[in-house]
């Protein structure tokens, strides 16, 4: 599959609810994305990655099949498991095809049990 950059996610969303001085942390994510494809039948993955002092790491959000031209709601529950410093959290679409182009209409990211503000929506019509 080709991995697609979508978005850098601001701090402000992922580093909500850090315990101060914490060397090891978690949280869950609600992570969704109306997202419209062309050019090629096949499969698409929403992924968060995001790097630590421990590693590069990538989580499934979820996947969809489309038939070549149409749109498909990706979306889901994670659960990022934070070490240290957190360099960055990035969201990314892979595509199962090279010939497929993608156009992401909406992107969400809240941490879950946070209040939802105007400010917690990551992307909105881009």
């Amino acid at each position: 599959m080709i991995e697609k950059f979508i978005a850098k996610v601001p701090t402000r969303i992922w580093s909500e609810g850090r315990p101060p001085r914490a060397r090891q942390w978690e949280s869950e994510f609600n992570v969704a994305s109306w997202v419209r494809v062309g050019g090629a039948a096949g499969q698409v993955q929403l992924v968060v990655r995001y790097m630590d002092d421990k590693n590069d790491h990538a989580v499934l959000v979820d996947t969809a099949d489309v038939g070549g031209d149409g749109s498909a709601l990706l979306s889901g529950m994670v659960r990022l498991r934070f070490t240290d410093a957190v360099e960055q959290v990035q969201i990314s679409l892979r595509l199962a095809d090279a010939s497929m182009t993608h156009i992401v209409e909406e992107l969400f990211m809240q941490r879950r049990g946070a209040a939802l503000r105007p400010g917690d929506k990551l992307i909105s019509n881009y």
